[in-house]
């Protein structure tokens, strides 16, 4: 067998050098940083071993190197296949054009023009986080002497087989995106308890000593990003106490109560409102968001009696934003806005029903009653799948103790809407992203997926306690598969050989399967998501 073969040559994530032997399908090789030995017949074996030659040459030009070095190095192997040439009707730059013929991480790219070729592997997708359709034009750019001729590139696409050798007499791994495949069978008990320690874990870990999360860590760069989002901290509080209470994590515990305090600086009283406040944010905006996350997270902390009085003002603030009609502002005074509908009303009505959970309030019963009849009309106008999950767990516990049909109907009539767009091998011939609800994109799936298995697991339950015994098998199904996605999300140290701080990545949640952009709300919405998944399945199945 002959194909040709790329190795890279790394060290603690560090791309030492790359070249590749073997014989190629075309006569033109692509030249520049990249070394390239061309011999016709040349088995797969002889092309690795000589394509690492070829990158050891390129290194060690003019380096001392010492034998131990070598050592420490890390060989990654990719079995490049036969290209196909790709027939593209219309400009192939333009978006989402080339979507239908490429699937990132599993095809590479070949561009030809007048100046030569160019080659993009489908490891250079997860490793370096590009944005595909920019990097491709880019790669036309430099074969064309026109930049208007680049939509005449001649476009061809291939696939690898990819593998690395961690080190000398080591277990080979596969990898599928740069991924472990994680099979439908690892949905265990202990499979879920051990993918929801290492999250929390994860967290704990990204938490500073203000108590406030790093927001999102980037590995192809190794740099955290300066960007934050204080509604999506409130968000990794909610998930820090409530793997405290139902996880009994005493780490979880104290990052919470920290975190907790940090935004408790920001308690302010509604001025001519009677024991009602909200959380006031540095950037003045006072989103709903983060007053009804925070409110939640003092909810379900082990310490839920401890923070009632404060828990019981942020309730009436919240009340208070909902307007006759049903509709909730999005903001406190003085930043009164109605925007973020999908994701803000759902999260104070979670933090509402919590309450409630714990002491039923005529006020809060009335607060939604309001809600169903004001959103079930809003989502049948414009349905979205952001807008699920929220309402769908809100209204699980209010109809749990209710027992209120419109409110059962309405969490049915959401769950179903968004199941449907759930991937498995009837509609998708990728193993990896089975489970995945492609909501936004045919095909493509991601950590959103996440926030929907938590309502998917209230909706189970939910059908469960009416005795909907088809929904119950449909929903559990939806759960499985959805959880099994969400730990495929995970990242392991066996598929962080490109990062140089493996320390910040492994365990955390990545964006979707071929983009490792770790953010702190990705881990919360898996922590809970894993956590209620194994209470749905191994505690409460029964």
């Amino acid at each position: 067998m002959t194909a040709e073969v790329v190795v890279r040559l790394r060290r603690e994530g560090y791309l030492l050098a790359e070249a590749s032997a073997g014989p190629s399908a075309f006569s033109d090789r692509q030249s520049g940083e990249h070394g390239s030995v061309n011999k016709n017949g040349m088995g797969i074996v002889s092309a690795a071993r000589d394509a690492a030659l070829g990158a050891f040459r390129l290194w060690s030009v003019g380096q001392h190197i010492e034998a131990e070095e070598t050592n420490h190095w890390l060989i990654e192997i990719e079995v490049l296949g036969p290209p196909e040439p790709l027939t593209v009707a219309g400009d192939w730059t333009q978006p989402g054009v080339i979507d239908s013929l490429f699937e990132p991480g599993v095809h590479g790219m070949v561009l030809r023009g007048p100046r030569g070729q160019r080659r993009f592997c489908p490891t250079q997708t997860f490793t370096s986080d590009a944005i595909v359709a920019d990097t491709l034009k880019s790669l036309a750019q430099a074969i064309h002497s026109d930049s208007a001729q680049v939509v005449n590139t001649e476009l061809f696409r291939f696939r690898t087989v990819h593998w690395y050798e961690p080190r000398s007499g080591a277990e080979i791994v596969f990898l599928h995106r740069g991924m472990t495949l994680i099979p439908a069978s690892a949905v265990t008990d202990s499979g879920l308890s051990e993918a929801v320690a290492r999250v929390a874990e994860y967290m704990a870990y990204r938490q500073r000593a203000s108590g406030l999360f790093a927001y999102q860590y980037e590995p192809a760069a190794d740099a955290y990003s300066e960007e934050d989002n204080l509604v999506r901290q409130a968000g990794a509080t909610l998930a820090m106490a409530f793997h405290a209470r139902h996880g009994g994590s005493s780490a979880s515990r104290a990052a919470a109560d920290l975190s907790i305090r940090h935004h408790l600086d920001g308690l302010t009283e509604i001025r001519d409102v009677q024991h009602a406040a909200f959380i006031a944010t540095p950037d003045k905006r006072n989103k709903l968001g983060v007053t009804a996350l925070l409110c939640a997270a003092m909810a379900h902390h082990p310490d839920a009696d401890g923070f009632g009085t404060i828990r019981k003002k942020l309730v009436n603030g919240m009340l208070w934003l909902q307007r006759p009609s049903g509709i909730f502002l999005t903001a406190f005074p003085p930043a009164e806005e109605v925007d973020a509908q999908d994701y803000f009303p759902g999260e104070a009505l979670v933090a509402l029903a919590a309450e409630y959970d714990r002491e039923p309030l005529a006020q809060i019963l009335d607060a939604f009653d309001r809600a169903v009849a004001f959103y079930r009309g809003y989502f049948r106008e414009a349905p979205s799948p952001a807008f699920v999950p929220w309402q769908v767990q809100a209204f699980c516990l209010m109809a749990k103790h209710t027992k209120r049909k419109d409110y059962v109907d309405f969490v049915f009539e959401l769950t179903d809407w968004l199941a449907a767009m759930q991937l498995n091998e009837s509609n998708c011939p990728w193993p990896e992203l089975w489970g995945g609800v492609a909501s936004y994109q045919p095909g493509h799936a991601g950590v959103a997926t996440a926030s929907y298995l938590e309502g998917f697991t209230d909706a189970l339950r939910l059908a469960r306690l009416v005795g909907d015994t088809g929904r119950a098998a449909s929903y559990e199904q939806a759960v499985r598969g959805a959880a099994r996605f969400v730990m495929q999300l995970q990242v392991r140290p066996e598929e962080a050989y490109f990062v140089r701080s493996p320390k910040d990545a492994v365990w955390g949640i990545r964006t979707t399967p071929t983009l490792n952009l770790l953010r702190i709300d990705h881990c919360q919405h898996a922590l809970i998501a894993l956590m209620k998944t194994r209470q749905v399945l191994f505690s409460e199945a029964g």
